[in-house]
């Protein structure tokens, strides 16, 4: 019998494919200025982070800038969000993003689940 000794978590990942529409180079945080509803919606759906101080526009874009994801003009990346990590944008964008969507620069679509 094997037996696990360390932390267990039930916490996960997700993965997505962020792609830059625009005709220059954008980052994480302009994916994160533009679609700033993502938070609020994250908010409404899981209310119980309301009360919790670090689920602010300012912290997102804090995330948003520590994660420093260049995106070349009509690029497309790979990008994994999990609230594993304690990331704000971790958090938020695991949940948040698997719907897929559009918005003026960015399209971005679900992958898959890392448990």
């Amino acid at each position: 019998m094997k037996i696990k000794l360390d932390f267990i978590t039930n916490s996960s990942s997700t993965t997505f494919m962020i792609q830059n529409t625009s005709d220059k180079p954008l980052n994480l945080t302009d994916f994160a200025k533009e679609n700033m509803h993502l938070l609020d919606d994250y908010l409404n759906e899981y209310d119980w982070n309301k009360i919790n101080p670090r689920y602010t526009s300012i912290r997102l874009l804090e995330s948003a800038a520590m994660n420093n994801i260049e995106f070349k003009s009509g690029e497309q990346k790979y990008c994994i969000f999990g609230d594993e990590d304690g990331s704000v944008i971790g958090a938020v964008y695991d949940y948040m993003l698997r719907q897929g969507g559009k918005s003026k620069n960015f399209i971005w679509s679900f992958r898959e689940y890392l448990r």
